[in-house]
């Protein structure tokens, strides 16, 4: 019992020490307020959400997390990935939760010059619906190095309904 004793504290002193020790920095994700339009409210609703750039040779992605307005759990995901030597940028929405039915919309646009302006198309809804509807799809690039984008609009619209909903994110 007194070996099991001495074992057990030797283990516990051994363990705080190591995390006294060797400390760990820990850094939280910036997170960004971005808005839903949602067509048949009129309304926009804010957000917020995360953005994480990656790089794959010459494929970049810009992942977006949308939390949950209220209860602040992840709920979205837009993910953005330009195909640089294509002069492609394909935008998906995706619900969080996963499954067969997680895909939500897609959006795509080309460019033939890169430049730092916002590209994009403004779409049907939103040459019918005026100017408080966001456009269909509309992004720019992070940096003159014309690799990651950001997106500013996206139609985030499930198939097959009547209710068209808008996800705004890196306006400015």
């Amino acid at each position: 019992m007194r070996q099991l004793k001495t074992t057990l504290t030797l283990s516990v002193l051994v363990t705080a020490l190591t995390v006294f020790a060797n400390p760990t920095k820990t850094f939280g994700q910036t997170k960004y307020t971005g808005y839903q339009y949602v067509m048949n409210d009129d309304d926009y609703y804010s957000f917020k959400y995360t953005r994480e750039y990656k790089e794959e040779g010459n494929v970049y992605t810009t992942i977006y997390k949308i939390y949950h307005p209220t209860k602040g759990y992840h709920t979205i995901t837009i993910t953005a990935t330009h195909y640089k030597f294509e002069n492609k940028v394909k935008v998906d929405v995706k619900d969080a939760g996963g499954g067969i039915f997680a895909h939500i919309n897609d959006e795509e646009t080309t460019y033939e010059t890169a430049s730092m302006e916002p590209f994009g198309f403004r779409g049907t809804v939103g040459a019918l619906g005026g100017n408080r509807v966001p456009n269909q799809l509309m992004v720019k690039f992070v940096s003159n190095k014309f690799e990651n984008v950001k997106v500013v609009h996206v139609n985030g619209t499930e198939p097959g309904t009547d209710n068209f909903i808008f996800y705004v994110l890196d306006e400015k």
